[in-house]
């Protein structure tokens, strides 16, 4: 079949209208890496928008303990969409006043974007300040980015998941890379003088200086973090 180039981006989202906005943000930026012309990309945007709408409002009659996941996938000629909508119970951590966010993408820096954008439409939902916002957004980036460059390798065949999830007292995201992981305790303080130089553990610093709490997982390849309101 010859070498792979079909990309796929997996995006979770609670059953609820007010999301159906988050779908379009990602759908328009995917879109805009296609050689499409406007009209088949607005005429593609719409078709997503109406099936993720139908999955939501009538096969998950709105519920938002409830999840409507969507597989976009994109090569150089075409572009897919699979829509599975939830049909089972919630899980106990998937409540109406808990509501979770999961985003999948192929490891390559260049998909690193959809994640600022995620997270940037996520934040607006929240009550956090525009510091609190930035803070957060910068500690997911350097979390995204450490999964793709660094867990693994840049390996487009390999998944970073991120996972948000929205609570009325706070915000916890986790990141997962498929990669071989790390200690924690061996990576380089960068504030130790003979270290300032270098650019390992940066990244770590500043998810741990801007969020409440982080912590490491499963060798590594786990990271949870947690903002409080």
């Amino acid at each position: 079949m010859g070498e792979r180039t079909e990309q796929v981006i997996t995006l979770s989202l609670p059953s609820s209208m007010r999301h159906v906005d988050l779908l379009k943000v990602i759908v328009t930026e995917i879109l805009k890496e296609t050689d499409f012309t406007e009209d088949i990309q607005e005429q593609a945007n719409r078709a997503v928008i109406e099936a993720g709408i139908n999955a939501t409002k009538h096969s998950n009659k709105e519920g938002p303990e409830k999840q409507t996941t969507f597989q976009l996938i994109f090569a150089e000629d075409q572009f897919n969409v699979a829509i599975g909508d939830d049909s089972e119970e919630a899980t106990p951590e998937e409540t109406e006043t808990e509501r979770v966010v999961r985003l999948s993408l192929p490891s390559s820096m260049r998909h690193v974007y959809l994640l600022d954008v995620v997270v940037t439409e996520i934040l607006k939902e929240t009550d956090f300040t525009e510091d609190i916002q930035e803070q957060i957004n910068l500690a997911v980036i350097e979390a995204g980015t450490n999964a793709i460059k660094h867990g693994n390798k840049e390996n487009p065949i390999k998944k970073a998941t991120i996972e948000f999830t929205l609570a009325e007292d706070k915000l916890e995201i986790r990141i997962e890379d498929e990669g071989d992981g790390f200690t924690r305790k061996e990576v380089a303080d960068p504030l130790d003088p003979e270290n300032l130089l270098k650019s390992s553990g940066r990244g770590l610093f500043l998810m741990e200086a801007c969020m409440d709490s982080v912590t490491y997982e499963n060798n590594g390849t786990i990271i949870k973090m947690v903002k409080y309101n």
